[in-house]
């Protein structure tokens, strides 16, 4: 069974490239492991997204990603739940089910959360024994004692938000904050303890998170912590496409030129895996980055007339 097109990724990126593609008639379908909408939905589904245009008074993440999802199922998008292994430069997809070929393929793997690798992390990051890199469901932190780590956007929407039903303090190893000023301001209201100048330089207890060390300066000092929260940035998700002999920058992320086209013929990339100068992880830009790869694949396959006369 072959495609005109295969998007690898279900998150915003992935779902507007399919949306788009099928609106112009092309046979497209979407490859996801996990949970179709991305971060919205598997990271931060109750997060109120107040920087999309469109929902003045925001909307939650989880509706937003439904409402990506009933649209590319209307419009004829194959959404299909198997694990992508390999993409090859002869525009094949290898998953778990299957191979697939296709006439273009867009990579929109996007990122996972950062880990910072200190002793105790690796110790206490799975079966719910303390270590996290989101919150979705803050209920569970109701009543203890939190450690946010990070200085950027997620961070202090998640201290924010945790602080309405925890005692959280937020670390944040620099003077001076990442996230806009609106969530600045956000945080000042809110009642955080924030420790600015301060990294998390371990995480212990017996069974699960009791505590953690801290450093500011030449001062360490520890905290009793029931829970901690890393939300330090992000890594892109590089490992299927390793084999590929794509650009990319020094992080890992795929370099694509206006069109959304990789280094290699046929193979477009969009969303957070994309590298850039000042590259913007906003929902709208992978949005757009999947309209824009799906305009030029249309053009490529098909040389429509109008495009001619540009």
């Amino acid at each position: 069974m072959g495609y005109d097109v295969i998007v690898v990724g279900g998150g915003p990126a992935g779902l507007s490239a399919g949306i788009f593609c099928a609106e112009r008639g092309l046979r497209v379908a979407v490859f996801e492991s996990g949970s179709f909408g991305g971060a919205l939905r598997a990271i931060y589904p109750n997060k109120l997204v107040l920087n999309y245009p469109g929902f003045p008074a925001g909307i939650k993440a989880r509706e937003l990603a439904e409402l990506f999802i009933k649209q590319a199922r209307d419009y004829g998008v194959e959404l299909r739940r198997e694990r992508v292994l390999e993409i090859t430069r002869e525009l094949r997809v290898k998953t778990d089910a299957g191979e697939y070929p296709a006439r273009a393929i867009v990579i929109a793997t996007g990122t996972r959360p950062r880990e910072l690798g200190i002793p105790g992390e690796a110790e206490f990051n799975y079966a719910d024994l303390g270590v996290y890199y989101s919150a979705p469901e803050p209920e569970r932190f109701s009543g203890k004692k939190v450690l946010v780590v990070g200085g950027g956007d997620s961070a202090l929407e998640t201290a924010v938000e945790l602080s309405r039903v925890a005692r959280v303090t937020l670390v944040h190893r620099r003077e001076e904050f990442r996230a806009v000023a609106r969530n600045v301001e956000r945080l000042r209201q809110s009642g955080v303890e924030v420790l600015l100048n301060t990294e998390l330089e371990e995480i212990g207890g017996s069974e699960k998170v009791e505590w953690v060390r801290l450093r500011r300066g030449e001062e360490e000092f520890t905290r009793r912590v029931d829970a901690v929260v890393l939300a330090v940035g992000h890594v892109p998700n590089s490992e299927i496409f390793a084999k590929l002999g794509l650009e990319c920058d020094s992080d890992g992320r795929i370099k694509t030129d206006a069109a959304q086209r990789t280094s290699v013929k046929g193979i477009y990339a969009a969303g957070d895996i994309v590298s850039g100068v000042g590259h913007l992880e906003l929902l709208v830009v992978a949005v757009a980055q999947g309209a824009v790869a799906a305009h030029n694949i249309y053009m490529e396959l098909y040389e429509p007339y109008w495009a001619q006369r540009r």
